[in-house]
């Protein structure tokens, strides 16, 4: 797949960092600000890149790439979105996908007026830890209980606390622990225990309003689960779904699952431990992965199910915020 990519943000960064063990993908533009120019030009002389544009009309019409990936900003994902799907590409957008659940709609109406496909570049369901994790699911009983919890103190974080603005910490910029990280413990569980009936979030709010971390709580039927997210502190990333014949554990954080395991029968002695495979490439890979064959089959089976639980998840979003008192 040959790929234009927009923005030069950290995790474009890491992206391009990595197309080595990305052979489905050639970036062959990268647009930029101005100002962002010489980044975009030194990281040409590291990685394999292709033109670099400050333009990025100019870009889309003169094309010569597949589909493109947008990097930017939380606040500028649905403008930009917008402006790639009229151009008539496909999207890999990167999460969150949209601050609203109705942006997200509305993307996905655009996208099927065009033709075309629009994903949301989240981790966490194309890595081969979570298909083991699927299966080894019904193995566990009946769920009790989950906890998950991914923490880690930004490196803006001090800036922030300083009074140096930035859109991480920017509540207007779709800034914050909801957004940023605790998205990818609410697709962890939705794609393992789906929707819950009901959920509350309650956030530590910091200067402005923006929540430096906070406590997501979902009411299932049967149990309830509960999702930490912090921005202004370290903690102990993972996650445990109990059942009752046993336990899937994960340590490390919810968008990467670096190690993966069940626990069957504990209760009736030591237990059997059963691991998943680990992943041999970059997180980031197995997505555009699947990105790009989806694309290259024209698969809309596979598009649909990702639009569902990228749309799943962004009604969850809503609802979190507007428990918390947040306009959506």
């Amino acid at each position: 797949m040959k790929l234009a990519v927009i923005s030069t943000s950290r995790i474009v960064e890491e992206f391009v960092a990595h197309l080595g063990e990305m052979p489905e993908i050639q970036v062959t533009a990268l647009c930029c600000r101005p100002q962002s120019r010489p980044k975009a030009e030194a990281w040409a002389q590291q990685y394999p890149l292709a033109r670099i544009w400050t333009d990025e009309a100019a870009m889309l019409a003169a094309g010569g790439f597949d589909a493109v990936y947008i990097g930017t900003a939380n606040h500028l994902h649905y403008d930009t979105a917008k402006r790639v799907l009229t151009a008539g590409y496909p999207v890999i957008l990167e999460k969150p996908f949209t601050p609203t659940a109705a942006e997200a709609r509305d993307l996905f109406r655009l996208a099927d007026e065009k033709g075309t496909m629009i994903f949301e570049a989240i981790t966490t369901p194309y890595l081969p830890a979570y298909r083991f994790l699927q299966n080894m699911l019904p193995e566990i009983g009946p769920v009790r209980g989950a906890m998950a919890s991914f923490c880690a103190r930004s490196r803006r974080y001090d800036a922030y606390l300083n009074g140096i603005w930035n859109t991480t910490f920017d509540p207007a910029c779709a800034g914050g622990a909801l957004y940023d990280m605790n998205v990818y413990n609410l697709h962890y569980l939705w794609g393992l225990l789906g929707a819950p009936e009901q959920g509350g979030y309650y956030p530590t709010r910091g200067r402005g309003g923006i929540d430096t971390a906070g406590m997501a709580v979902l009411q299932y039927p049967d149990f309830a689960a509960a999702c930490l997210a912090s921005k202004d502190s370290d903690g102990e990333s993972g996650c445990v779904i109990q059942g009752t014949e046993g336990r899937l554990v994960l340590h490390g954080g919810t968008n990467a699952l670096p190690e993966v395991y069940a626990v069957l029968g504990s209760h009736r002695g030591s237990g059997e431990r059963l691991d998943a495979p680990k992943a041999d490439r970059h997180r980031m890979a197995y997505e555009f992965a699947a990105f790009a064959d989806m694309l290259a089959r024209q698969d809309h089976a596979a598009e649909a199910e990702a639009r569902r639980r990228t749309l799943a998840v962004a009604d969850l979003v809503d609802a979190l915020r507007a428990s918390a008192g947040e306009n959506t």
